[in-house]
């Protein structure tokens, strides 16, 4: 025990550890929040939940009531366009617009692509009139085509696929993101309801899809004429596409904007840049038009904020080879040593902030680690995991290993197996039995001896009386 105390004492003097779990306190800057990796100053852009995550690794950048229910609005779609294309992927598939799909939206004022019943369009210009102007009909026409007929049984389909993705609190009621506005809150079965948390899995899916891609970071389209219409030009409602925006940014990777009076703004956004790959989601965000010129949505800027300030000061780095030993562990009946140092199985690659190394890490052990090994050991040979973490949150799981050969020291094994049996209790009790035994056998046979030479004293005396009787 005192060994693990000494290991546990060196290992927290020689590391120091923080991982991405985010906390916010107002002040006069803003949201401050503390994450993983450093302290994002985000300007107060009066967005609600809000997530940052590196796609490769998975790791939390930045987080924000990631994990509460809110509604998604059009980020629905995302999860539309999956289902449709994990069944379909022609393309050119012509779809007939039904007069179902077509005036089930009437009334509710909603951002449409202006699809006439009876039109005939292609799947890729439906898919682009449900990634860019977020058209709702173009949803609806959607589910029916995939629903066999049925918009509700492709609702099912989309429940089904977040369900296998990992989406703990996600629920689908349709296929284009509508509210219920007849019912508050977000328990009730014909309310969509979701998470940041859960938005990322779906967007990580999503960024698979290379049409999926294709489609939602294009600007503007151009849909040709049709059995019903003229030419239609189409537009991307992400400004972080748009050249001539303010909230334009360079190599965005889509993916969907929302808005719902219970959604609030929403957008989720990705970009690529050296290699690493991250997704930022803001939702319940601030919408506003005041001004009658100039819209301000909260969103948008939380999204591109995040993204910038990630590419600016995260890395993936190498903060320790398969040489670093980390720690040790103690050795029993090690031949010239009594521990064996414990080193990475493998370089270890965190994403980082970049001024961070090793030292500001700390490794983690978990209750069952071993205080020692049996030898022999081999070097490179397992002895456990623990975690690296930052701020108290992983940021690497680490398989450790010996860092060197220690033979078995037979005679000292054979010593202390005796002095191990010599001193255990069953051994001690079998002695006490032993004695006792002996004990009980050396009287037993001591009375055996008095009765026979009693019985031998008797017959003698018989003998003498016999003669004295003749």
């Amino acid at each position: 025990m005192k060994k693990l105390l000494i290991l546990i004492n060196c290992l927290i003097l020689l590391l120091t550890v923080v991982s991405p779990v985010a906390y916010a306190e107002e002040g006069e800057a803003g949201v401050k929040t503390k994450n993983g990796y450093y302290d994002i100053e985000a300007p107060d852009y009066e967005t609600e939940i809000a997530l940052l995550v590196n796609a490769d690794t998975d790791t939390v950048i930045y987080s924000k009531n990631a994990d509460k229910i809110t509604a998604p609005a059009s980020l629905t779609k995302l999860v539309t366009a999956m289902v449709v294309l994990s069944e379909c992927t022609n393309l050119q598939k012509e779809i007939t617009c039904s007069y179902d799909a077509i005036h089930s939206l009437d009334g509710t004022g909603s951002s449409v692509a202006g699809l006439i019943v009876d039109e005939i369009v292609p799947l890729e210009m439906l898919l682009y009139c449900l990634f860019l102007p977020s058209a709702n009909d173009a949803a609806q026409v959607l589910a029916e085509e995939f629903g066999g007929g049925d918009a509700d049984a492709f609702v099912v389909k989309m429940n089904e696929l977040v369900k296998k993705l990992g989406c703990k609190n996600t629920h689908f009621a349709n296929a284009h993101g509508l509210d219920d506005e007849s019912v508050a809150g977000f328990e009730s079965d014909t309310q969509n309801r979701t998470t940041a948390s859960d938005m990322y899995l779906i967007a990580k899916e999503a960024l698979k899809n290379d049409t999926i891609v294709k489609i939602s970071s294009k600007y503007g389209k151009t849909m040709p004429e049709t059995n019903k219409s003229d030419v239609r030009y189409l537009y991307n409602t992400n400004p972080l596409l748009n050249s001539y925006s303010d909230y334009y940014y360079e190599g965005a990777i889509g993916l969907k904007t929302g808005t719902t009076d219970k959604a609030g703004a929403c957008l989720i956004s990705s970009a690529t840049k050296d290699g690493y790959t991250y997704i930022s989601i803001a939702m319940r965000g601030v919408l506003d038009y005041s001004d009658g010129v100039k819209e301000y949505n909260s969103a948008y800027l939380m999204c591109r904020y995040m993204l910038r300030w990630a590419f600016s000061n995260i890395k993936m780095k190498i903060v320790a080879d398969n040489n670093y030993i980390m720690g040790e562990v103690g050795v029993k009946y090690g031949r010239g040593a009594d521990y064996v140092g414990l080193v990475p199985k493998e370089n270890i690659a965190v994403v980082i902030h970049e001024g961070l190394t090793i030292e500001d890490l700390t490794l983690s052990l978990p209750e069952n680690f071993p205080e020692s090994v049996p030898s022999p050991i081999e070097k490179g040979e397992k002895v456990g995991t623990g975690q690296l973490m930052y701020d108290g949150v992983v940021v690497a799981n680490v398989d450790l290993v010996a860092y060197q050969t220690v033979k078995k020291n037979y005679l000292w094994a054979a010593f202390n197996w005796i002095e191990g049996i010599a001193t255990s209790k069953v051994f001690l009790v079998f002695i006490v039995i032993v004695i006792v035994v002996v004990i009980v056998l050396f009287f037993g046979t001591k009375n055996q001896r008095k009765k026979k030479k009693r019985r031998k004293n008797t017959i003698e005396v018989v003998k003498d009386y016999s003669k004295l009787a003749n």
